[in-house]
């Protein structure tokens, strides 16, 4: 099984904007933090190996994981360190930077909660033998206005307020180590920025589309949403928190 990243570098902005005094990995959710909950599901899903990106001034958030976090990862045969990223490395950078051999590298943010089955994602990147993997899922976003459907300048439909599908990245990648290879040492990369790099050199970037249960949580209101989607899907968020869980 290959090396997971959690990335938590960043500093909580919009998080702390909306009331919040702590890193938003440490937002407990239905009484788990996030970080703990991202944790618990790689371990469940027979990672042994993780990294967590964390933004140097973040001390609480590294004092959990060279705390409570270690030892839940040595209670389930794993292993996790920790990569200080002293300067804001964007949304993927750090796995560029972070020492790390394995091939492929799974991605995952922690302010994404989900009962997507990762060790399938990362099997699947092998067998595509893709240098990127996005996973995909699909939202309904309900548009605030009225859509006019215009054929020759006459008004054909008029839709009222109508929900539209959309498809999204789930936050979540696994990448090759020719793709990480390509992300610049110690300087911010973004996740766009890559795909467009990769695109250039005319790379394998493949969706992974899914179904599974997923929320991001960035601020307070969307906590709530988090815990409603936990609560109706319980027995498979509850799956992944459990300790007698084991490789696939």
């Amino acid at each position: 099984m290959c090396t997971a990243m959690i990335m938590a570098g960043g500093r909580s902005e919009r998080m702390r904007s909306s009331g919040s005094q702590i890193h938003k990995a440490l937002i407990n959710v239905l009484g788990v933090p996030m970080i703990e909950r991202n944790l618990l599901a790689l371990f469940a899903h027979g990672f042994r190996d993780t990294i967590v990106a964390v933004n140097s001034r973040e001390r609480d958030l590294l004092d959990y994981l060279n705390g409570r976090a270690t030892n839940l990862a040595r209670t389930r045969g794993a292993t996790l360190r920790c990569y200080i990223e002293v300067a804001p490395l964007g949304t993927i950078g750090a796995a560029g930077s972070a020492l790390c051999n394995s091939d492929p590298l799974l991605v995952v943010n922690v302010d994404n909660l989900t009962t997507l089955d990762l060790s399938a994602f990362v099997a699947n990147h092998v067998k595509q033998s893709a240098d990127l993997s996005i996973a995909t899922h699909v939202e309904l976003f309900t548009i605030p206005f009225g859509e006019v459907i215009v054929q020759d300048g006459l008004v054909t439909e008029y839709r009222e307020k109508p929900t539209i599908p959309i498809r999204l990245s789930s936050g979540t990648y696994v990448l090759s180590q020719g793709a990480r290879a390509l992300i610049a040492k110690d300087c911010r990369t973004d996740l766009p920025s890559l795909f467009a790099l990769l695109r250039s050199r005319g790379k394998r970037i493949v969706s992974y589309e899914h179904s599974a249960p997923w929320v991001d949580i960035n601020d307070a209101v969307s906590i709530n949403k988090a815990e409603n989607l936990i609560a109706l899907h319980s027995t498979e968020f509850a799956r992944l928190l459990s300790d007698d869980s084991h490789s696939p």
